[in-house]
């Protein structure tokens, strides 16, 4: 049987079967794509900010401690993967019930579409200030973003596969153009600036870091089913999120906090590198804007299943362009926090249902028989999430950090309402 690895392979095809036990993607290639979809905008977006909020040791805390919460979590998530060579989607069944693992993908679409609208935001902005600096062109940044977002919609029906390839080949590149605008702020830096207010506290950036990408941790099993085995995918999973991630968010926050100015575009004006920062930026926001539309897209395609996925592509573009006008941008502090306390409690949850509950003996053919909607699950889920939320303005907490909080409260409740089910198991 011809071997299947994970670029090959439409993903779509073994969505609701197992991929095949003869996949061969290694760590080291899975890493690479890991990496490649954390390198964009939204990497920009966050680090700069909570650089340009911390200072040096507190935002260097906060990437290392959410990072290494990504790394845990996306390690056990891509374990499950490999080792159940399932779905996400498939996962989500089995812990939440046949109606009810749609309305978790929902979930994860909506916040896949934020993100659009927070990227777009951003990208309109900078556009209409790189014109205007370095052309003195004035346009205004609604047209900015309907055209930007035009193009990004078009590419994602009918060249996504491209631009995924695209986004890989330009990693080295982003990394190097990372390093080098550290090396030039801090070249230019006085020792003077003062820290720039962006609305992040130290624990609020943690749960931002964890928000920022906890989407993609959620959906690894899409990706790590492909992998040789359990062993390889958990290295590269751990290697990207682990330890590759925070030091990239790092060297990005590294101009913001030299500079005492957390906004992307201003620390571009200010180092003199608009055109060059502004084809990064656009890059970026393109491969990461590309990768949101196509998974959110494919996550609303296991709701509305009669709908072309051109369409609902289309339609998911439309919403997210819509947010951008808000604009989206104002809501990051807010929106990335409620992420970071929201989503974690799906991993968690589905991560016990395969792990303690099933042992990873998961029966494809009696999810017919599986409950409509699993209430333990939600009820577990909204509890993590109230406590996280409450942990995220120090109302009440556990260990201080609203993430954290969320999956282990999710995970207790879940356990404590099936626990009949754990003493069988």
């Amino acid at each position: 049987m011809k071997t299947t690895d994970v670029q090959d392979v439409d993903l779509q095809e073994y969505a609701r079967k197992p991929a095949p036990d003869t996949s061969n993607s290694s760590g080291f290639h899975l890493a690479l794509i890991i990496i490649g979809g954390t390198i964009g905008f939204a990497i920009f977006i966050v680090a700069a900010q909570i650089g340009g909020s911390l200072g040096y040791a507190k935002a260097g805390a906060a990437f290392a401690i959410g990072s290494l919460i990504l790394g845990i979590m996306g390690a056990m998530t891509s374990y499950i993967g490999a080792k159940t060579r399932l779905s996400t989607y498939l996962l989500t069944e089995f812990a939440f019930g046949q109606q009810g693992a749609k309305l978790v993908n929902l979930a994860v679409a909506a916040s896949l579409i934020g993100w659009y609208g927070v990227i777009s935001s951003t990208l309109g902005q900078a556009t209409t200030s790189m014109l205007s600096e370095s052309f003195g062109l004035h346009i205004p940044e609604v047209l900015a973003v309907i055209i930007a977002s035009a193009l990004m919609i078009w590419v994602t029906v009918i060249g996504f596969k491209g631009v995924d390839k695209l986004a890989l080949i330009l990693v080295p590149l982003m990394i190097l153009f990372i390093a080098f605008a550290a090396y030039m702020a801090l070249a230019k830096a006085d020792g003077s600036n003062q820290l720039a207010e962006a609305g992040f506290t130290f624990k609020t950036a943690i749960s931002a870091v964890v928000g920022s990408y906890i989407a993609g941790v959620i959906i690894q099993p899409d990706y790590s089913r492909f992998a040789v085995n359990p062993r390889q995918a958990v290295i590269g999973v751990f290697i990207a999120l682990g330890i590759m991630f925070p030091l990239i968010q790092f060297f990005s926050a590294v101009p913001s906090m030299a500079l005492g100015e957390p906004d992307i575009v201003q620390v571009m004006v200010g180092l003199g590198i608009i055109l060059p920062a502004f084809f990064l930026l656009f890059l970026g926001a393109w491969s990461s804007n590309v990768l949101c539309l196509y998974s959110s897209g494919l996550s609303v395609a296991t709701i509305a299943k009669r709908t072309p996925f051109s369409k609902i592509i289309i339609v998911i573009g439309i919403i997210g362009t819509a947010l951008a006008f808000l604009p989206a941008q104002a809501y990051l502090v807010n929106f990335l926090v409620l992420l970071g306390v929201a989503i974690p409690p799906i991993g968690a949850i589905y991560i016990v249902e395969t792990a303690f509950f099933r042992r990873f003996r998961m029966n494809i053919e009696a999810l017919a028989q599986e409950p409509i909607i699993r209430w333990q699950a939600f009820a577990a889920w909204i509890s993590g999430g109230v406590i996280g939320y409450l942990s995220s303005k120090e109302i009440i907490g556990i260990f201080d950090i609203a993430s954290i909080d969320s999956l282990v409260v999710s995970s207790l409740v879940y356990v404590a309402l099936n626990f009949n089910r754990f003493k069988r198991s």
